[in-house]
């Protein structure tokens, strides 16, 4: 699922060209990338304050590279940073680049490679901490795909622990009123020693099993019912709005914002991202 993005930047452009005199490329991509995004702001009646490079990945593509930019604003006195993606190969700049092998749009694979920061111990949910490979996810318990293809997953590291270490990461979308309320539940429940938390509660699909819309259900008592009778706990919402579960989840999601992360669930596989969710899969065994 895509998480929202602010609207005034969802403006379709057509391929350009462009001979900014400049020194080098990324010069000439990032004020092409200011004045661009700054007319557009400009029509808003916002100031465009400052805009850096974040990523900037060689896509091996007949010299193409894609660029990823934090944008600088305030909106009624309010700070403001946003993304937004550019691709070059020196002579022309676009705002999407589509491969004609696999027909998607190179900004999917735009993410840079995970630091060791996200292979800490307190997010390992299965396999061996010291495998030769990585598995790390990012996911929101309440998300249709998610429950679909996590748990699967999940289990397939619980049965085949030695070679692959996932790690989790709680990103519980606005789009789901309640997902916050069990991703913090699942946290408490895995400091009570209650074993394979995160599969089960993507397993059990939360959603049908208990017959609410994940989209539109803001009762979050009723949702912390249907964990509590699931996992056999008493976890009350008093619990639950603990500060600092509440920083758990913000660090979760910081993280998730550092690693580029578009959507849920996003897979990154020895850390890379892993587009097709499926490399991990021959290193099970």
């Amino acid at each position: 699922m895509r998480l929202s993005m602010l609207k005034l930047l969802m403006i379709a452009s057509l391929l350009s060209s462009s001979l900014i005199a400049s020194k080098t490329i990324d010069d000439k991509i990032l004020k092409y990338e200011k004045n661009r995004i700054g007319s557009i702001l400009k029509r808003q009646g916002i100031n465009l304050e400052k805009v850096t490079i974040l990523l900037k990945q060689d896509l091996k593509q007949d010299g193409w590279h894609g660029y990823v930019f934090n944008l600088h604003f305030k909106i009624k006195g309010i700070e403001r940073t946003e993304r937004d993606s550019l691709f070059t190969n020196g002579s022309m700049i676009t705002p999407d680049l589509i491969s004609f092998k696999t027909k998607r749009s190179f900004k999917d694979v735009l993410y840079p490679k995970l630091s060791d920061k996200y292979f800490s111990k307190e997010h390992l949910i299965a396999g061996n901490p010291n495998a030769k490979h990585s598995l790390v996810i990012f996911s929101d318990p309440l998300c249709p795909i998610c429950v679909d293809e996590v748990p699967f997953i999940i289990k397939k590291v619980l049965d085949n622990p030695k070679n692959i270490a996932l790690y989790y990461y709680h990103l519980p979308l606005d789009m789901h009123p309640t997902a916050k309320t069990l991703s913090k539940a699942s946290i408490i429940a895995r400091k009570l020693g209650i074993k394979n938390v995160d599969y089960r509660i993507y397993n059990e699909n939360f959603p049908d099993k208990y017959k609410f819309d994940a989209y539109k259900e803001k009762n979050h008592q009723k949702v912390l019912n249907f964990f509590n009778k699931e996992f056999g706990t008493n976890i009350t919402m008093k619990q639950i709005a603990d500060i600092e579960l509440e920083n758990k989840i913000k660090y979760d999601i910081k993280m998730s914002e550092d690693a580029l992360v578009k959507g849920t669930p996003t897979i990154f596989f020895d850390g890379i991202v892993d587009i097709r969710r499926d490399k991990y899969e021959k290193y099970l065994k």
